[in-house]
């Protein structure tokens, strides 16, 4: 507590409130360490959790750029707005059937069992000069006026050709009353 006694009396009449306010006690917690002059206080234990921090940062960010490297086909076909950024960054990402072509395909109507089914067979050549992954048929049946009706996937088999190859498909689909043509299209749904 601190006391002064005035200097000159009339300055605080005898009756004067006087207020005290007590001093709360110092706190029991621990004393800061205390760095050696010139030495700045340092715990070595948050420079390990920062610098492991940072790397944890880091190796997230190279295993996304490495999946989106490697994993562009994918990107693209999850959305293929993504084909833009990659041809803008030169990591154009080929569109599904590359390198493949269609041959051979036919498709036909015919009565089992009292309903209309739909014959749809053909052949995918690999024309390029290396392995090709071959992927999923996109089968569209159209009505009138080219209306789709419904579509489906179709695989291909063997999954995977090498140059000059043939893979083949074939599919029936029963109830097909109304379809008057088909369009066949690479899918890349693998």
């Amino acid at each position: 507590m601190w006391w002064q006694s005035p200097q000159d009396e009339a300055a605080f009449p005898p009756d004067a409130v006087t207020e005290f306010h007590p001093v709360p006690p110092p706190s029991k917690a621990p004393a800061a360490k205390k760095s050696a002059p010139g030495k700045p206080l340092a715990d070595p234990g948050a420079r390990r959790r920062a610098l492991v921090g940072w790397g944890s940062f880091v190796a997230v960010l190279l295993a996304i750029g490495a999946a989106g490297y490697f994993g562009r086909a994918t990107v693209v076909r999850l959305w293929p707005p993504a084909a833009l950024f990659y041809e803008t960054v030169g990591l154009p990402v080929e569109p599904p059937g590359t390198g493949l072509q269609l041959q051979n395909v036919r498709s036909e109507q015919k009565a089992e069992d009292g309903k209309t089914a739909l014959l749809v067979e053909g052949q995918i050549l690999n024309v390029s000069e290396a392995a090709r992954t071959v992927p999923a048929l996109r089968v569209t049946a159209l009505g009138a006026d080219r209306q789709p009706l419904r579509n489906w996937t179709v695989e291909p088999v063997p999954p995977q050709i090498l140059p000059g190859e043939i893979a083949t498909f074939r599919d029936v689909q029963t109830d097909a009353a109304g379809v008057l043509e088909v369009m066949i299209t690479f899918d890349g749904g693998r």
